[in-house]
């Protein structure tokens, strides 16, 4: 229970979003720290638990007991089921802070390190070294096999694998960054657009869905009807997420931010739904 009303905290969380976008708390890396870690964990057990089927290839058949139960397999579950579970609270908080297509890229980036180190490490703990050809572990082991390209493969991917993982989270990593800094360039100019633009009243005339849902958030194209300072009518659409209970209807009202000198450029305008007014809580409402 609270003493306060959450329409006023929403409110003004909004309103100091705009103002300054928000930073990543101290919580918020503990829980990075975490999820990568458990990440880290499931691929220490892949490959501890790998150890087996790709010891067969290259080790005589009695260097791994047919009974042996691999010590880290527990850990592929809880490794993954802990990653998924805190990964999706990390992806809301990661969300808004950065954006949603920063979110997606970033995360990939943390996991694929997390994979690239896990698997790095549990080789090295676990797996055996390769047997010299014609070579007996132990009597009475057979010799063991020759390698064949397949072997090779498989035993060289606590090299190449990790590498592999660290090249793609540098990208992924270059994608988010390029992707966040889309946004800070979205919102420093939706701020200039009000901050300078001439402020009218709109209305919307249509609405459609977009088949779109981002965290049950239905993604709505709408067109909004306003007048520009000669008196012109003009229509402009743009596109948001909206909380399914307050989807935008046509006959609702709007507030649009525009130049006067750039009246029919859609890149800048700035459009509020409702009949806001509070500036800065339309402005914190505002999409371009």
């Amino acid at each position: 229970m609270s003493t306060v009303d959450p329409a006023i905290v929403r409110r003004q969380e909004l309103i100091d979003q705009f103002r300054q976008p928000q930073r990543p708390s101290g919580l918020f890396w503990v829980l990075v720290s975490i999820v990568a870690a458990l990440w880290g964990l499931f691929a220490y057990s892949v490959a501890h638990v790998g150890q087996y089927p790709v010891g067969d290839g290259y080790v005589a058949p009695l260097a791994y007991a047919a009974d042996a139960t691999p010590p880290m397999f527990w850990g592929i579950f809880v490794g993954a089921f802990g990653a998924f579970i805190l990964g999706f609270l990390l992806s809301f908080a990661l969300a808004e802070l950065y954006g949603m297509a920063a979110t997606t890229w970033g995360g990939f980036a943390v996991t694929q390190v997390a994979w690239a180190l896990g698997l790095w490490r549990g080789a090295a703990d676990a797996w055996l070294p390769p047997v010299p050809l014609g070579a007996s572990l132990a009597a009475p082991s057979p010799p063991s096999a020759q390698w064949d390209r397949l072997t090779w493969l498989g035993w060289h991917s606590q090299y190449w694998l990790p590498l592999l993982l660290v090249a793609t989270a540098l990208v992924c990593a270059m994608l988010a960054r390029r992707a966040y800094r889309k946004r800070l360039r979205y919102f420093q100019r939706l701020r200039r657009i009000v901050g300078e633009g001439t402020r009218t009243a709109g209305v919307v005339t249509e609405t459609h869905d977009t088949g779109v849902e981002i965290l049950n958030q239905p993604r709505i194209r709408y067109v909004v009807k306003f007048s520009d300072h000669q008196g012109v009518e003009r229509w402009v659409t743009k596109t948001g997420q909206f909380d399914a209970m307050q989807l935008p209807r046509a006959g609702d009202a709007a507030v649009v931010w525009f130049y006067p000198e750039h009246a029919g450029d859609e890149s800048r305008i700035a459009v509020a739904l409702g009949a806001v007014d509070d500036e800065l809580l339309a402005a914190a409402l505002a999409k371009t």
